[in-house]
Parts: C-alpha cells; sequence; structure tokens
C-alpha cells in the first residue's frame, strides 16, 4: 500500500488524476472505489467522495465480521470434537485394543471393528498424521480457489435458512453500494453496474446486471426490479418505490441497507443458537457411543473378575 501510495503522489506530481493513478491497480481496488474517485473528480466532490467511501468499507467490514465472528463458536466446537477424537484414535484406543487382545475375551462386533480401527492408528501413527496433514491441505485449497469456494456457496445455500441469510447480504450491500455511488454523482446505469458485482450469488448477479439495462430505456428502478423475477424481496421493490416518489432514492436505500445489516446479524444469532445444541447433542451421542461399545465391555470384564475372586 505504501508503494501505491508513493506511485500516486509521484504521478499526480506529474499532472494525472488519482482515478487514472488507480485504474492502473485494479486488483488491489475494487469497481466501487475507482467509480466512486472518478466521479468525485469529474463533480468536484472528491473529498466528499472518500468519505461516502470510508463508510461504505467500514459498513461492509462490519457486515462481514459479523458473518465471520458468528460462524466463530461452531467452528471452534467442530475442531474441538475433531481433536478429542484424533486423541481417543492415536493414544487411548491402541492401549484399550493391547489389553483386551491381552484377555482374548469375546467382544460385540462395532467394539471390535472400534479397536481393530485403533490397534490400526496406534501402528500407523505417522501415516496417520501425514493423511490428516493432507484432508487439512486439501481443505486449504478448496477454500483457496474462487471455483471451489462458489461450488461450496451454491451448496450451502440450498439450504433454506442459508439462503435467507445471503439474500440480505446481498440486498444490504447492494442497496449500501447504490447509495453511496448515486451520493457521490455517479450516473444511476453505471451505479447499478457497480452495485450488482458486489452481489455474491452469480444467478442473482447475472439477473441484477439488467437492471441497468432496463433504466437506460427510461423505466424506473422499481419497475425493472418488478419485472426481473427472482432477485429482490417485495418488500425492497416496494421500498424503492416509495424513494423514487420521494425523491430520496439515495436515503431510502441507506437505511434499507442498515435494516438488512440487523437483519443479517438477528439471523446469525439465530443460527449459532440453532447450531449449538445441535453440535452438543453430536458430542453426546459419540461420547455415549464410545461408552457403551468401549468401555462397557472393560465393567463386565471386572464384574466377571470380581464374581470369580468371591467364589
Amino acid at each position: 500500500m505504501q508503494k501505491i501510495l508513493s506511485d500516486i503522489a509521484f504521478q499526480t506530481r506529474k499532472g494525472s488524476t488519482i482515478s487514472s493513478v488507480l485504474s492502473g491497480y485494479k486488483d488491489d481496488f475494487d469497481p466501487v472505489f475507482l467509480t466512486m474517485v472518478k466521479a468525485g473528480e469529474e463533480s468536484g466532490t472528491l473529498e466528499q467522495s472518500f468519505d461516502y467511501l470510508s463508510r461504505q468499507l467500514y459498513a461492509n467490514y462490519e457486515l462481514t465480521q459479523k458473518v465471520k465472528n458468528s460462524m466463530m463458536y461452531p467452528a471452534v466446537i467442530f475442531v474441538s470434537m475433531v481433536g478429542v477424537g484424533l486423541l481417543m484414535l492415536l493414544f487411548v484406543l491402541p492401549k484399550i485394543s493391547s489389553v483386551f487382545t491381552k484377555l482374548n475375551i469375546p467382544l460385540p462386533f462395532f467394539t471390535t471393528a472400534i479397536l481393530n480401527f485403533g490397534n490400526f492408528v496406534g501402528k500407523n501413527t505417522p501415516l496417520v498424521l501425514v493423511v490428516i496433514a493432507l484432508v487439512g491441505f486439501l481443505a486449504f485449497l478448496i477454500f483457496f480457489f474462487k471455483k471451489t469456494r462458489n461450488a461450496i456457496f451454491h451448496l450451502t445455500i440450498k439450504f433454506p435458512l442459508l439462503r435467507k441469510i445471503a439474500i440480505k447480504v446481498d440486498v444490504a450491500r447492494f442497496s449500501r453500494t447504490l447509495s453511496t455511488l448515486l451520493r457521490s454523482g455517479v450516473q444511476i446505469t453505471t451505479a447499478l453496474n457497480v452495485s450488482a458485482d458486489t452481489l455474491s450469488q452469480p444467478n442473482l448477479k447475472k439477473k441484477a446486471k439488467e437492471f441497468a439495462t432496463g433504466v437506460s430505456k427510461g423505466e424506473s428502478l422499481s419497475s425493472v426490479l418488478s419485472s426481473v423475477k427472482g432477485t429482490f424481496p417485495l418488500v425492497v421493490v416496494q421500498t424503492i418505490k416509495a424513494g423514487e416518489k420521494t425523491g430520496r432514492l439515495d436515503e431510502v436505500l441507506e437505511e434499507m441497507a442498515g435494516f438488512y445489516e440487523n437483519e443479517v446479524e438477528n439471523d446469525l444469532k439465530r443460527l449459532t443458537s440453532l447450531l449449538e445444541p445441535i453440535m452438543m447433542l453430536i458430542i453426546g451421542v459419540a461420547v455415549g457411543a464410545m461408552v457403551i461399545l468401549v468401555i462397557a465391555p472393560i465393567y463386565s470384564i471386572v464384574g466377571s473378575l470380581q464374581s470369580s475372586i468371591r467364589k
């Protein structure tokens, strides 16, 4: 970033505009940033454009953090479950398996299967660790590449609650971006195209690209939204229509963005509260199964030994 700022200072001293310099750093700045800077220069309101941009970036950052933080607790529980399971496989089960092998006592099928697996892990610990490392690396690659991330995203939004949250996130981002661009003096067709690029769902993004086409033909934004099916909820269309009638479209869009950002936060809290008991139930079932299949035979053996001693 320091290098970019130095280049901007150098180029502007030579007479270049900030937007023309930034256009050479498209990998570092998103289209919203570049469009607003250019519009600010053309309208003579660059300072105001940067003020709007700072609010926009902060709002997007807060929204992203809310999504990440809501997923942190379930992720910690999941990692803990995996960690405890690995510790049992690597250290506990092999020792228990060796005890039962020495006693040569018949055991239930599932108990034998678990102990044999534990014994295998104990004898091949380096191989198991390599496999775990490869699986972890594969998971990293899956989330590293955009195509695989999009594929996973498509799978997750098939769940109704997650799809509902994803739509609200997109509405919030689209509304705030469009509001910020309009306030900066960007033409509405350009603002719509740039705002469409902020949408996370490819199908929705493709349909949103039609908004600018309709508006360029003289249609109102609300009528275009109504005609393009499968985009935003009806309440969004009605709110935008009200903003157009009152001449306060940019303000209405900003208020709607704030509303949907709060909705996303509340939905994420509900999702977390739903996941918590489910994951605790999974842990309970796993521990219970381990006790029944592995620990119970030990108590049975101890009971048999005590009976033999008494006799």
